[in-house]
C-alpha cells in the first residue's frame, strides 16, 4: 500500500527476492500506479484497500504510507489474516501501536517494522564493538540527522527523523529510558516542528542526545558513542557509510606540586583515529526484507518486529507529550 517516495524502493527490493512475489499494488493516485504498472506489468494495480485485503492468495501487505496512516491500514490488514510491514513509526501513540502488536500475536501473524539502519552491517559491528566492551563502559551517544532534505507537511521533524536515532539507541544500548526533555522549534510551517534537539537519560547513568533538523546547509546522519576507553564514530548517509574508532587518553592527575589553578588543563596524551574495514555486503533494505520473509516462513520474531519497536513509539510520545515549544511558528 502506498507507491511513492519510499513505496517505490520497496517495490524494488522486494520484486528482487526469490522467495517474494509482488501481485498487487495498492494506491490513491493513478499516475504513481501507472507508473509502477511499468516497472512491475505483472501486479494487479487499484485504489481499493478492502478488495486487496480480501484476496486470499495475498500473504504480507507492505504500508508505506504517511505515518497518520499507519495504524489504521496496518491494523485492517492484521484482521484480514495479512503479515504486515510497516513503515517507521509503527503507530502515531504507545496505545495504537500495542493494539497492533497484539492483534498480530493474537492472529499469529508478523508484524516488521522498517527500521532499516539496523540492519546495516556497519551499525552491527557498533554493537559488537559496544558489547564486547571494547570502548569501556559507554557515557554518551550523539546523534545527528540534518540536511535540506523531504520536508514533510504530516509529521513533523520529531516523528519523522526521531524513528531512526531512537531506534539505533535502543539497539545499541538497550536499557531503560529514566527521563527524556525535547526541544521543538517551528519555522517554516504553523504547527510542524522542522528543528528538534532531545536529550535522554537511560538506566545506569548513560546518556544521549539527539538534534534534528530540515533547515542545515549540510546533510549528515552521524553517530557518536563514547566509552571510558575508546569513541566510536558513524556516518550513516548511504553513500558515505563509514564507522571510526577513536583511541583517547586523558591524564586527569596534577602534576608533582601543582593545583588546579596552576594547571588548569587536562592534558590529552593520546588521541588516534582509524576507519574499521567492515564489509558492507547486502544492502540494508535488502537484508530488512529478507528477514521480514524469513520471519514469515519460520514463524521467528524479526530484530525489528512490532513488539521491539513499542519503546521507540513510547519514547517519541512521552518526549512530545512534555516538550517544550518555541519558534517564530511554535
Amino acid at each position: 500500500m502506498g507507491a511513492g517516495y519510499w513505496g517505490k524502493n520497496l517495490l524494488r527490493t522486494f520484486g528482487r527476492l526469490r522467495a517474494a512475489r509482488i501481485a498487487e499494488i495498492c494506491d490513491l493516485d493513478p499516475k504513481l500506479l501507472e507508473a509502477a504498472k511499468k516497472d512491475h506489468p505483472d501486479a494487479r494495480t487499484g485504489s481499493n484497500l478492502a478488495a486487496m485485503l480480501a484476496r486470499p492468495d495475498l500473504d504480507a501487505i507492505l504500508v508505506a504510507t504517511p505515518p497518520s496512516r499507519h495504524h489504521t491500514m496496518a491494523l485492517a490488514a492484521l484482521r484480514a489474516g495479512k503479515h504486515v510491514w510497516v513503515e517507521k513509526p509503527l503507530a502515531l501513540t504507545a496505545a495504537d501501536g500495542r493494539e497492533l502488536v497484539e492483534t498480530a500475536k493474537a492472529a499469529g501473524r508478523t508484524i516488521f517494522v522498517d527500521e532499516t539502519f539496523l540492519y546495516d552491517p556497519l551499525v552491527r559491528e557498533m554493537k559488537r564493538v559496544i558489547d564486547a566492551g571494547e570502548l569501556g563502559d559507554v557515557f554518551h551517544l550523539s546523534f545527528e540527522r540534518l540536511g535540506m532534505g523531504r520536508i514533510r507537511r504530516d509529521s513533523n521533524v520529531w516523528w519523522n527523523s526521531a524513528p531512526h536515532d531512537l531506534s539505533i539507541l535502543f539497539y545499541l544500548v538497550p536499557r531503560p529510558v529514566k527521563s527524556v526533555q525535547l526541544y521543538l522549534h517551528t519555522y517554516l510551517q504553523p504547527g510542524v516542528a522542522d528543528m528538534a534537539v532531545c536529550a535522554l537519560e537511560l538506566e545506569g547513568g548513560v546518556t544521549a542526545h539527539v538534534y534534528l533538523s530540515w533547515l542545515h546547509p549540510e546533510k549528515t546522519a552521524t553517530v557518536t558513542v563514547v566509552g571510558r576507553d575508546r569513541m566510536l564514530g558513524y556516518e550513516g548517509r548511504f553513500e558515505k557509510r563509514a564507522i571510526t574508532l577513536f583511541d583517547y587518553t586523558i591524564d586527569p592527575t596534577l602534576p608533582p606540586g601543582a593545583s588546579a589553578g596552576s594547571a588548569p588543563i587536562i592534558p590529552i596524551t593520546k588521541f588516534e583515529g582509524r576507519k574499521l574495514d567492515v564489509p558492507l555486503g547486502t544492502e540494508p533494505l535488502t537484508s530488512a526484507a529478507e528477514q521480514f520473509v524469513e520471519s514469515i516462513l519460520a514463524g521467528t520474531e524479526p530484530l525489528t518486529s512490532g513488539a521491539r519497536s513499542l519503546r521507540v513509539v513510547e519514547t517519541l510520545e512521552t518526549a512530545d507529550r512534555t516538550a517544550v515549544r518555541s519558534g517564530r511558528l511554535g
